[in-house]
């Protein structure tokens, strides 16, 4: 850790809207099999930064996919990489103009 300092948390997650929403975020590896899911709960306009479960700091996933389902209705896949200097940046917003509710997924690396 010393040449590239602590690991990043697991993800970064902001609600953009002005309702409530519930967020299940689910990682699965190469073969399909769930290795991480978390069910959070998000106020309006609110911001959360997970930390990155233990096991992750070790973990290095050349190939998995990450699922963003918001309120058991909407539900976006990004296929990924996890490494221990990655960090996930995932928004929900409602779009102005349709009214729909949006899911942004990004990353930064250090």
């Amino acid at each position: 850790f010393y040449l590239v300092g602590p690991p990043l948390p697991l993800f970064s997650l902001k609600n953009g809207d002005v309702s409530n929403h519930e967020v299940v975020i689910e990682i699965f590896d190469l073969h399909n099999k769930s290795i991480f899911k978390e069910k959070l709960e998000l106020d309006p306009k609110e911001e959360i930064c997970y930390p990155r479960p233990f096991l992750f700091n070790f973990l290095w996933l050349k190939e998995c996919t990450l699922k963003v389902t918001v309120d058991n209705k909407i539900t976006k896949i990004y296929k990924t990489d996890v490494y221990p200097w990655k960090k996930f940046c995932i928004s929900v917003a409602k779009d102005p103009v349709s009214g729909e509710i949006r899911i942004s997924i990004g990353a930064v690396v250090v």
